[in-house]
């Protein structure tokens, strides 16, 4: 974009911009690992207001290419600790070492992850351990959560049996009740754009529509289809806005795309940022179970530490993968799929201060 139309758009939109301000435009000189567009910029722009900080909480950047045996035992260990950790903030119990269950038949809290899921004479058997050894829990039928998957973290209320637990129920660390969190500024959230199949035409009215928006982030939940293309979009049509992509690709979790434009803050799936004041995760397949486990599935990599434990608590959850969009709420994180191009392609406006959340038809 030329300087006549930089100035141009900003006049249009009420703002002056001074020498530098446009300067800092032409250059493209903002590093948007640090900083990002303003929402409300005042009559008169002057560089600095064209900067806010933000922060990266959560991104991958790197995988091991050899990994060892101790690198396994290092990687679900940290898994462990880190489930225990969350456990041990949720839920106010006093736990007991697997290596302590005595023949009392009273009841205890145990914490353990799951080796082996087994029917046994109509009834669920699940094999529990941790630092200190393994037993199995024998559940009814109707104990059961049909939820459980190998290689969960839980903590299960039971009676001790000696060498076996009776299972009463599988707690999981979940979410906790609270007030939804308010922000600053808005943001518009898309996913799956799969430029390599959908048409660029629907693709490139979007972008129009978001240009003439004042509204400075967008954030992409994966799918990109012709990257290339995308971030061709993103330099014509984001020259003031800082574009948030997060990676989709076989592996999980999937270290960030390369671009070239400094306009995009490239970001591994799955990745948390905080920005107006919330906390986001972009994970490119979500769901609620995710929330209520405190753990975003099975990662595909060995890493030095595992990546997928759900610490932070995040005030919305940003996905993709789906044709059909959808907006929906668990525990004060509102969950936000604009389904894709290929599909129903609604973006979706959330305004951080209100938390309020809009469906855009893009005519």
């Amino acid at each position: 974009m030329s300087r006549e139309q930089i100035v141009a758009e900003f006049f249009k939109k009420g703002h002056l911009l001074t020498e530098d301000a446009i300067k800092l435009i032409e250059e493209a000189q903002t590093d948007a690992s640090h900083s990002e567009p303003p929402q409300n910029l005042p009559l008169v722009v002057e560089p600095g207001d064209l900067r806010r900080p933000f922060s990266i909480l959560r991104n991958l950047t790197h995988k091991k290419t050899e990994i060892t045996s101790d690198d396994f035992v290092r990687f679900y260990n940290s898994k462990y600790e880190k489930m225990k950790s969350v456990i041990l903030s949720r839920i106010p119990k006093d736990f007991v070492s697997l290596n302590k269950i005595d023949m009392s038949r009273s009841e205890v809290h145990v914490l353990g992850i799951v080796k082996e899921i087994k029917e046994k004479d109509g009834k669920k058997v699940v094999d529990i351990e941790d630092p200190t050894g393994s037993v199995p829990v024998i559940f009814e039928a109707a104990d059961f959560d049909a939820d459980v998957e190998l290689d969960d973290v839980v903590a299960i209320r039971a009676l001790a049996g000696g060498k076996v637990l009776f299972g009463k129920k599988i707690i999981y660390p979940d979410m906790p009740l609270r007030q939804p969190t308010l922000g600053t500024g808005k943001a518009c959230f898309v996913s799956d754009f799969r430029l390599d199949e959908a048409s660029t035409k629907d693709a490139e009215r979007f972008f129009e529509w978001f240009s003439q928006q004042d509204i400075p982030y967008l954030l992409v939940a994966g799918d990109l289809g012709d990257k290339e293309l995308f971030e061709r979009y993103v330099e014509r049509y984001c020259y003031i806005k800082t574009v948030f992509v997060i990676a989709a690709g076989n592996e999980y979790p999937q270290t960030p795309l390369k671009f070239e434009s400094n306009k995009i803050v490239s970001l591994s799936n799955p990745a948390i940022v905080e920005l107006g004041g919330l906390k986001v995760l972009m994970i490119h397949k979500g769901n609620t179970t995710f929330l209520k486990k405190r753990y975003l599935g099975r990662s595909s990599a060995i890493l030095d530490e595992d990546y997928l434990v759900l610490d932070e608590m995040p005030d919305i959850m940003h996905t993709g993968h789906g044709d059909t969009p959808f907006i929906s709420n668990y525990k004060s994180t509102t969950i936000i799929n604009s389904g894709s191009l290929l599909g129903t392609f609604t973006p979706v406006v959330a305004n951080f201060a209100t938390r309020d959340v809009e469906k855009i038809s893009i005519s």
